[in-house]
C-alpha cells in the first residue's frame, strides 16, 4: 500500500478530493485533530483512492471550523420492542427490496 502527501484547505461547498496518482474521487477513511499547531482547525485526513486503492494523508485547515462536540446528548433508553412474527418479516423483506427496485429504476 503506497501513501501520498500533500496539503489543502476546505472551504464550504468544496468539490471532491482527488487522487494524485490517478485522478479519481477519494474516500476519506479517518480525521485526526492537529493537536501541535497553536491555530485551531487544522486537521490530519486519511483518504483511500477508489480506483487504485492508494492511501493518501492530507492536513487541513476548515475554514469554518467543526460542530464543538465537548458537549454530549444525553442517552435515553429506547423502548422494549416486540419480535415481529416470521410473516411480518417476510412481508417487510419483500417490501424493502421492491422499494430498492423501483428507487434503483427511477435512477436514485
Amino acid at each position: 500500500m503506497s501513501h501520498r502527501y500533500s496539503t489543502g484547505t476546505v472551504g464550504s461547498g468544496g468539490s471532491a478530493m482527488r487522487c494524485t496518482a490517478c485522478g479519481a474521487e477519494l474516500v476519506l477513511t479517518q480525521v485526526v485533530p492537529e493537536a501541535t499547531t497553536a491555530v485551531r482547525g487544522f486537521e490530519h485526513h486519511t483518504f483511500i483512492c477508489s480506483a487504485c486503492h492508494v492511501t493518501e494523508q492530507r492536513m487541513l485547515f476548515m475554514m469554518h471550523g467543526r460542530e464543538d462536540d465537548s458537549e454530549l446528548m444525553p442517552i435515553h433508553e429506547a423502548p422494549p420492542t416486540v419480535p415481529a412474527s416470521k410473516a411480518q418479516q417476510q412481508h417487510t423483506g419483500a417490501l424493502g427490496l421492491l422499494r430498492r427496485v423501483i428507487a434503483r429504476m427511477r435512477g436514485h
